[in-house]
């Protein structure tokens, strides 16, 4: 099954699977960028996770993603949290919004699914049309070298009724792609399986991109405890962080 499948097809059991709160990201990456209120918008937002806990806090949100599914999943979740927002369906590389957002997010390293450079530089582009100036983008990019293999996780979440094992590991690089593997497995020994490619970000790609954008990388946080991390310095290999990106014209 690919990407798309999985996602347009299973993205309830998906959305299941990454079921858990963020809601505590939401008061410090307010406070390191400077706003109180205002527009959010999150590309790729899927199911909406960290966007919802955003609108909870009183922002006005936009998520945008090109899965229809995931947007009536995010639609949903809105619903049942008595919460509102706006959604687009769209190409992240490209879209034009009807005013400008205070603030972007994108969690999860969802922007190693842009397959190249150019894509990446377009999708950058494209944003910062629709951010005011000097606002801030924060993005989790797992930057590092490729690598053979990566370690297996795995965890179970509640999906109508079932506990289901959902695994994940990376089978193995090539040419700058690294292929994943998820899996779900239910208790009557059902399986559903997707594999897709993600591509590889090291700290050099992503500095020669942001140079052609109108974003620098102006700070790094843990994603646990937000403490600081020199983003002067190489950042491959280390822990999943958030980075700040910083709109400057």
């Amino acid at each position: 099954m690919s990407e798309s499948e999985l996602y347009d097809d299973f993205g309830a059991i998906y959305a299941a699977a990454f079921d858990w709160s963020m809601a505590d990201q939401v008061e410090p990456i307010c406070g390191l960028s400077g706003i109180e209120h205002g527009r959010v918008v999150e590309p790729m937002c899927g199911s909406a996770r960290l966007l919802g806990a955003f609108a909870a806090a009183g922002f006005e949100t936009l998520g945008i993603d090109r899965s229809a599914t995931m947007l009536a999943l995010a639609q949903a979740y809105y619903d049942q949290q008595g919460l509102t927002g706006q959604w687009l369906q769209s190409d992240i590389t490209s879209f034009n919004l009807d005013e400008g957002c205070h603030l972007a997010v994108c969690p999860s390293n969802s922007l190693a699914h842009l397959s190249s450079e150019a894509l990446m530089i377009k999708h950058l582009n494209s944003l910062s049309r629709n951010l005011l100036s000097g606002a801030s983008y924060w993005v989790q990019l797992d930057l590092k070298q490729p690598s053979s293999t990566g370690q297996l996780e795995d965890w179970q979440f509640e999906y109508l009724g079932e506990t289901v094992t959902c695994e994940w590991a990376s089978s193995g690089t090539h040419n700058s792609f690294e292929t994943h593997v998820t899996r779900f497995l239910f208790p009557d020994g059902r399986l559903i399986e997707a594999t897709y490619d993600m591509k590889v970000w090291s700290f050099a790609d992503w500095q020669r991109v942001l140079k052609q954008t109108p974003f620098s990388l102006s700070a790094a946080y843990r994603t646990d405890t937000f403490a600081p991390v020199a983003a002067a310095q190489s950042l491959d290999n280390e822990p999943l962080l958030w980075q700040q990106l910083t709109k400057l014209h």
